[in-house]
């Protein structure tokens, strides 16, 4: 029997992931990642939770040089308090009777808060679960999960790991599969490329058919751990993974989605990171301390004034302090002046977008041309693009249809049908 760790997060995707895996016969060991961001249980709360378990709770910390090392602590003495999210992932592994971690991750969680919070003082719009999927869920929790002697990590992602063999087999002429539920089709793609066509036993990372495939938030992490990854849910829809959480009574069958920036609470992005800043003397040091500024038209007109450019991100039309009488969009973000320009929504469309810091699964082309599809947003809808490596690494995409609110620090992601190949982070 393999020994797998399920990354349980307290909620529906991630819990019935772990049940549809003890389904499949797996030895399996359900890891919460912990850090000072999390929503927390009161210390009685705390004690109640660890009373409850029939096995003390297993809590562990990688250090610096990446070694696992066991917490200690008595049963008056946790050794923190619980997240709430902690208490719905303890339960639900008490429900399924399988081993259970709890891994504090928090001095290697701040590096994606400080990121976070930097970006938006350089005027980019971040992607914190991008950096967080490399470094903390496929990075440190692979790393534990090792450890621990795990075979393999698995984690309630909406993706698909296929075989290199068996994806060309499915595009096939005589086979359609892979096209089923995308936007294009293999006429609208052409033949395969050769340098897709490679180590037929590799593997790589595909989209889902699920409305919530979150493919675009993978291409970063390092494809030498997919062979190492499971994704129980990755063919299914959400309502097929609530249905079947139900029918097994899973304790987070009726829990909600959580928030996509899941460490800022109340989703007030501008007050968290205003507060990090001026409550941290190094943030204070390197950040800048007066960000307000003039609202600018597109012909460099002053039309108004902000409390700070930080707030504002490209292609937003709601909060921006005050009105114009007409639908106004954030064109683009000057830091250096400490100005927000703004314009009409026609005016937000780029047909060219450059990425640097890019990492791909694929042995792309380098400096040559090649087709594929593109997105911008994990919300939005994706287009075809001529896309073009650098030496340095650094790539541009020259749309086939115009992308609007493109943001600097969001992510350009690239596929090829179903296949993801690669992406990097938009400078402009």
């Amino acid at each position: 029997m393999s020994k797998i760790v399920a990354a349980i997060s307290g909620g529906v995707d991630s819990g019935t992931s772990a049940a549809l895996l003890l389904e499949r016969g797996y030895e399996v060991c359900g890891m919460f990642m912990r850090h000072r961001r999390q929503a927390t249980l009161g210390e009685e709360e705390t004690r109640n939770v660890l009373a409850r378990r029939k096995t003390p709770l297993n809590v562990f910390r990688l250090d610096s040089a990446g070694k696992l090392n066991r917490i200690e602590y008595g049963p008056d003495d946790p050794p923190f308090l619980l997240p709430v999210d902690a208490a719905s992932a303890v339960e639900l592994a008490d429900f399924l009777g399988i081993d259970f971690v709890l891994l504090d991750v928090d001095w290697q969680f701040e590096s994606i808060v400080d990121n976070y919070v930097d970006e938006y003082y350089a005027a980019r719009t971040p992607n914190p679960c991008v950096l967080c999927n490399r470094t903390i869920k496929f990075g440190v929790l692979w790393e534990a999960a090792k450890q621990l002697g795990a075979e393999k990590l698995a984690t309630g992602h909406y993706v698909r790991i296929v075989r290199v063999r068996d994806w060309l087999d499915r595009t096939s002429p005589e086979n359609r599969e892979a096209d089923a539920f995308f936007n294009y089709s293999a006429e609208d793609y052409g033949p395969t490329p050769e340098w897709l066509t490679g180590d037929g036993d590799s593997v790589f990372f595909a989209r889902s058919p699920s409305l919530k495939d979150q493919t675009y938030f993978l291409y970063g992490v390092d494809s030498k751990v997919l062979g190492y990854i499971e994704f129980p849910i990755g063919r299914l829809e959400k309502t097929e993974v609530r249905r079947i959480a139900t029918e097994k009574g899973l304790p987070v069958a009726a829990r909600k989605d959580s928030q996509e920036v899941c460490f800022v609470p109340d989703r007030n992005h501008s007050q968290f990171i205003r507060d990090l800043r001026d409550s941290d003397p190094e943030r204070l040091k390197r950040l800048p301390g007066d960000t307000s500024g003039p609202f600018v038209s597109l012909d460099g007109k002053i039309i108004g004034s902000h409390s700070g450019y930080e707030k504002y991100t490209v292609g937003q039309r709601k909060g921006l302090g005050m009105g114009f009488g007409e639908r106004i969009f954030v064109q683009r973000i000057i830091p250096e002046t400490r100005g927000v320009v703004l314009g009409p929504y026609e005016e937000l469309g780029v047909d060219r977008i450059k990425a640097v810091d890019s990492n791909w699964h694929v042995d792309a082309p380098i400096e040559q041309d090649f087709r594929c599809e593109i997105k911008v947003r994990y919300r939005n809808e994706s287009c075809f693009a001529t896309v073009r490596i650098a030496k340095d690494g650094s790539f541009e995409a020259i749309l086939d249809v115009p992308r609007y609110g493109v943001a600097p620090g969001q992510s350009l992601v690239c596929y090829w049908r179903d296949r993801l190949l690669g992406g990097g982070r938009i400078v402009c």
